[in-house]
């Protein structure tokens, strides 16, 4: 028995070291450049859904496509996952690049509740770095990562000592500062309000954007007409089965500017130009022209390029996923891409085969929520309003009111109810017991699944299986609430968004990932990996160590033998 037992070992060593070997990293050659692509708000089963009004790989004149070249180019991850409590923008930049989860980035949420400043926080605020690019910037929020906790895949280049330049762009800004992280050479991000791309001191401290982006400032501002119209590409060929119009009447962020339905008439220069393809054009075009500016992939290291595409998340939340509206995007950045690609092929000395591209998203999105109840799916909407009100009258009525023009729950926000700590001190309350009143309220409601509070957390009593791991990878303490609740799969807050990502679930935490480069193998990989396997994949390639916090793993079956 002793025998057997020691060949089985002799053998599972055997193999682990025949599994490790297969990666030769010494024979990996560093890319000239790395281009992160994300999209903002896109689900793993777009790729699928929309692929056959997609671009042919490459066509008859040799010109390749968006994402068919790309699937065929790379190794395909179609289920890419966040193992986080809640999905969104600040907390998926965050990830990508320092693979690293919310509970050590210090990034749980967009934004939230300071009670040492006794004011809300936005996730990249910073008024030691104004912003560089707007005329009059005293009424605005300085950025920087200050908030950012770790390092990123760029950081680790420049850590290195190597001279690489780390650039990031985005229409949003915490995308564009979050992916960029500590030393990026620039983040860039666009000014809804002035229609000009903007940075900020902490990029630019001689106080002046470059000369490539005042000009193209310059170039966005020029009206060719005053109105534009965005109308569906080959709209006799979109799927029947999608929404035909916007479904839900409360939405006043978009669809109530342009329309419910196809022809979209939009206003030149307006922020609802950013929610249609324009936005995604004016995004590609920033990226390729700071290539040019910046030599991106003609250094003796590798460059790094990140660049999120925000449009498709703007759309997203005001139509919902089954729209045609969002199918159409979708093969808006399909073309968009092409473009981008083919131009980057004829800039970087080598083509492609220099240059590793990835292609992923920073989370999901729910269905429109009516639309499923209609098909018989439980879901629903919560006033988080109104649950508020039911909070501060039965916290009031228990312990009392507090000093005129407070509230018991200063703020709240994706579900997450941060407690006055002020009102706490001053009636020597014990912060438990309240949020545990809070507690008691949030259980009447039917959309929740669970209600865990800051000392469930601490006393590591919290709901079962994944919700308590992905509480464990996202809750930061002071940053996120001091009461959760995780609703039911398909219910979402009931703001003026037609749908939304807040979850967990696989709706929003489900990506799709792909990566190519000279090093990849191509073809799908039907394996589920998680979207922090990105960064040590990257480092891999540049020869420099992960990212401080990285917990992922180098993909190693993407890789060639």
């Amino acid at each position: 028995m002793k025998k057997i037992i020691i060949l089985c070992l002799y053998f599972i060593i055997l193999l682990s070291n025949r599994a490790f070997c297969s990666l030769n990293t010494t024979a990996i050659k560093k890319p000239k450049l790395i281009v992160v692509l994300i999209i903002d708000q896109f689900r793993a089963d777009y790729l699928t859904r929309f692929k056959e009004r997609f671009l042919p790989a490459k066509n008859s004149q040799g010109a390749i496509g968006g994402f068919n070249y790309l699937i065929s180019n790379g190794s395909y991850f179609p289920y890419a996952q966040y193992d986080v409590l809640q999905a969104m923008t600040g907390p998926g930049h965050a990830t990508l690049l320092s693979g690293s989860y919310p509970y050590q980035s210090g990034i749980p949420l967009n934004d939230w509740y300071d009670s040492k400043l006794g004011k809300n926080v936005y996730c990249v605020e910073d008024d030691g770095s104004p912003i560089i690019g707007l005329v009059d910037n005293k009424d605005r929020l300085g950025m920087s990562p200050k908030n950012f906790i770790g390092s990123t895949v760029g950081d680790e280049l420049k850590n290195a000592g190597y001279p690489s330049k780390v650039i990031s762009i985005a229409l949003k800004d915490r995308a564009a500062i979050l992916m960029g992280g500590h030393r990026a050479d620039l983040a860039l991000w666009f000014d809804p309000k002035t229609f000009q791309w903007i940075s900020s001191k902490y990029y630019l401290p001689e106080g002046v954007l470059p000369p490539w982006v005042s000009k193209l400032n310059e170039e966005v501002k020029i009206k060719k007409s005053p109105m534009k119209v965005w109308s569906a590409k080959l709209q006799e060929t979109m799927k029947s089965y999608f929404i035909t119009t916007n479904s839900y009447p409360n939405d006043k962020k978009l669809s109530g500017k342009i329309g419910p339905t196809f022809n979209h008439g939009i206003a030149a220069c307006s922020p609802e130009e950013l929610s249609s393809p324009y936005g995604l054009e004016l995004t590609a075009q920033a990226a390729l022209r700071a290539i040019d500016f910046y030599d991106l992939g003609k250094n003796a290291t590798p460059d790094l390029l990140a660049v999120s595409f925000s449009s498709h998340d703007y759309v997203g939340h005001a139509f919902g996923p089954n729209s045609k509206e969002i199918e159409d995007m979708t093969v808006s950045e399909d073309r968009v891409i092409s473009t981008f690609l083919n131009s980057l092929k004829n800039k970087i000395p080598g083509g492609l085969n220099e240059v590793v591209i990835v292609l992923s998203a920073d989370h999901g999105v729910a269905p429109n929520s009516d639309w499923l109840i209609k098909n018989k799916m439980a879901s629903g909407r919560v006033d988080v309003g109104a649950l508020q009100i039911k909070i501060e009258d039965s916290l009031t009525q228990k312990y009392g009111k507090i000093e005129s023009g407070k509230v018991w729950i200063p703020y709240s926000v994706d579900f997450n109810f941060f407690i006055n700590r002020d009102a706490i001190n001053s009636k020597k309350l014990n912060i438990s017991e309240v949020e545990n009143e809070i507690k008691k309220v949030l259980e009447t409601e039917n959309a929740f699944a669970h209600i865990f509070t800051h000392t469930d957390y601490v006393n590591k009593m919290l709901p079962p299986g994944m919700h308590e791991r992905q509480i464990l990878k996202t809750y930061f303490s002071g940053r996120s609430g001091d009461v959760i609740a995780i609703p039911k799969p398909f219910f979402v807050h009931g703001d003026d968004n037609t749908t939304t990502h807040m979850t967990g679930y696989s709706y929003d935490k489900t990506v799709p990932l792909i990566i190519t480069g000279a090093a990849f193998k191509h073809g799908l990989i039907p394996k589920i990996v998680d979207v922090i396997d990105i960064a040590p994949t990257l480092t891999i390639l540049t020869g420099t160590i992960p990212p401080s916090s990285s917990e992922g793993r180098i993909l190693t079956e993407a890789f060639k033998p």
